[in-house]
């Protein structure tokens, strides 16, 4: 019920894949941020300061658990 850990949960699972080979975020040029698909395809870009906005909003957590069923 927490949209914050949700979204990072999702963040945690899209970079725990490794990239479509051929895609842009497999670019040769652009391993500085191997296990961060979304800062290796928008390096400018700080992601993490909506969910962090969040958080100090008292909107969410960006701790989680995450239980497989």
């Amino acid at each position: 019920f927490d949209p914050v850990a949700l979204d990072m949960a999702c963040v945690a699972a899209v970079n725990a894949q490794p990239p479509l080979r051929g895609s842009a975020a497999d670019d040769a040029h652009a391993k500085a941020h191997v296990h961060d698909h979304f800062q290796r395809l928008h390096p400018d870009t700080n992601w993490r300061a909506g969910l962090e906005h969040a958080e100090k909003l008292g909107i969410g957590t960006m701790q989680y658990e995450l239980i497989t069923v």
